[in-house]
C-alpha cells in the first residue's frame, strides 16, 4: 500500500532581497493532480518525466507504494463531492482503485516488452526481478485478462508504457515563485480538489516555519547548492549551472544516485543546447532596478530578481539555436511548413 510515501512538501531554498521573498519547493504528491498544479503560470516548476524514468522503477513504485485517493465522495452534481461515501463503499472504492492499478500494471508491463526485456533494461537489477516475481504473482490473479495481451518481438518506449501508470504514481516537483497567495487563496480552499488542498496546506506550513536568507545585490538564490559545493566551485555562474541541472532532475544526485559536479554540468550544458530552458528557472541573481531597467529579465520573479534563464542566449526561441534542416526534418520534411514557422513573430 501507500502508507511510506504522501503528500510532502519542503523548503529547499528561501532568499529576500529589497522585500520580494523568493522561495524554492520540494514537493510530492499524486501524479493526477500535476495538471491542476501546472495552471498557476507565476510558478516555475519542474518534474520527473515519465519519459525518462525506466518502466521497471515506475513499475516498482506503483506496485509498492501506489497513490489511492485520500478520500472518496459520493457521486454528485458539479465539482465537488461534499460526502464521502460510507465505510462499506469506501473500501470497496479502495478495492476497485487497486484492482484498476493491477491492470495498468499488466498493460505496461505487457508493452514494454515483458519480463525479458524489464530484465534487459535493469541490467539484471534485482529490483527488478522482484518486480518480474510480483507480476507473476498478478498473471496468477488475473489469468483472464493477462491473455488478453499480445507478446512484443521488442517492446514499446517508456514515453507510452509509463502513461497508463500515472493515475496511480507519487511526483516530486521542484517549484519556485515570489507570489504565493493566490495558489494558496485557491488550492487550499475547501473546494478544491482534496490531495491538492493537502499539498497547498503543507506548502504553507512549510513555507511559514521557514527563515528566507537576506541576500545583497549580485548574489543568487540556487536551489540545491550546499557548502561542500561552494568549497569547490567559486564562480557564481556555474554554481547556478549545476542548481539548474539539479532542478531539472529534481535532485542534487544524479540519475546514478551520485553527486558529480562534472555530471550536473554536463547536463546543464545538453539541456540548454536541447531548447530545454525551464531548470534555469529556479536559480536568480538580485536586480537592481537603480542600474537597469530591463525588467523582463525577472521573468516571472517580479522586479527585485534576474532570473538565470533570462541571461541565456536565445532562451526564448529554440529555433535560433538550430539549423533550418533540423527543422525541416522535425517538420517531416514539408517545406512550406518550415518556412513558415520560421517567418512567424517572435
Amino acid at each position: 500500500m501507500s502508507e511510506r510515501v504522501g503528500i510532502s512538501a519542503k523548503v529547499i531554498a528561501d532568499s529576500v532581497y529589497d522585500g520580494s521573498r523568493l522561495t524554492t519547493f520540494e514537493a510530492t504528491f499524486p501524479r493526477f493532480i500535476l495538471a491542476e498544479f501546472n495552471t498557476h503560470r507565476v510558478i516555475s516548476r519542474n518534474s520527473a518525466s515519465s519519459r525518462a524514468i525506466p518502466v521497471w522503477k515506475r513499475l516498482s513504485e506503483v506496485i509498492r507504494y501506489p497513490f489511492i485517493p485520500l478520500q472518496f465522495g459520493k457521486n454528485k452534481a458539479g465539482m465537488q463531492s461534499a460526502e464521502s461515501v460510507g465505510v462499506d463503499d469506501e473500501d470497496a472504492a479502495k478495492r476497485n482503485w487497486l484492482v484498476g492499478r493491477d491492470a495498468a500494471v499488466l498493460q505496461a508491463f505487457a508493452l514494454v516488452g515483458g519480463e525479458e526485456q524489464v530484465m534487459k533494461d535493469s541490467k539484471g537489477n534485482p529490483n527488478a526481478s522482484a518486480v518480474c516475481l510480483q507480476i507473476r504473482e498478478l498473471k496468477t490473479r488475473y489469468p483472464n485478462l493477462s491473455a488478453n495481451f499480445s507478446r512484443l518481438s521488442d517492446g514499446v518506449h517508456k514515453q507510452h508504457a509509463n502513461r497508463v501508470l500515472e493515475p496511480y504514481a507519487w511526483h516530486t516537483v521542484i517549484m519556485t515563485a515570489t507570489h504565493w497567495r493566490n495558489f494558496y487563496a485557491l488550492r487550499a480552499s475547501p473546494m478544491a480538489q482534496p490531495e491538492i488542498q493537502v499539498l497547498a496546506i503543507a506548502m504553507a506550513q512549510a513555507h511559514a516555519a521557514s527563515a528566507p536568507i537576506e541576500l545583497a545585490h549580485d548574489e543568487w538564490h540556487l536551489p540545491y547548492i550546499f557548502d561542500e559545493d561552494r568549497k569547490e566551485v567559486s564562480d557564481p555562474e556555474s554554481l547556478a549551472r549545476i542548481s539548474s541541472a539539479r532542478c531539472g532532475r529534481v535532485s542534487y544526485l544524479t540519475h546514478d544516485g551520485k553527486r558529480s559536479l562534472d555530471a550536473d554540468l554536463s547536463m546543464a550544458d545538453s539541456l540548454q543546447s536541447n531548447g530545454h530552458t525551464s531548470p534555469f528557472e529556479h536559480p536568480a541573481t538580485t536586480h537592481n532596478p537603480a542600474k537597469t531597467s530591463v525588467n523582463y529579465l525577472s521573468g516571472n520573479f517580479g522586479d527585485a530578481w534576474v532570473q538565470y534563464r533570462k541571461l541565456l542566449l536565445n532562451e526564448h526561441d529554440f529555433s535560433k539555436l538550430i539549423t533550418s534542416e533540423y527543422l525541416l526534418e522535425g517538420m517531416k520534411g514539408d517545406e512550406s511548413l518550415s518556412d513558415f514557422v520560421l517567418g512567424l513573430s517572435q
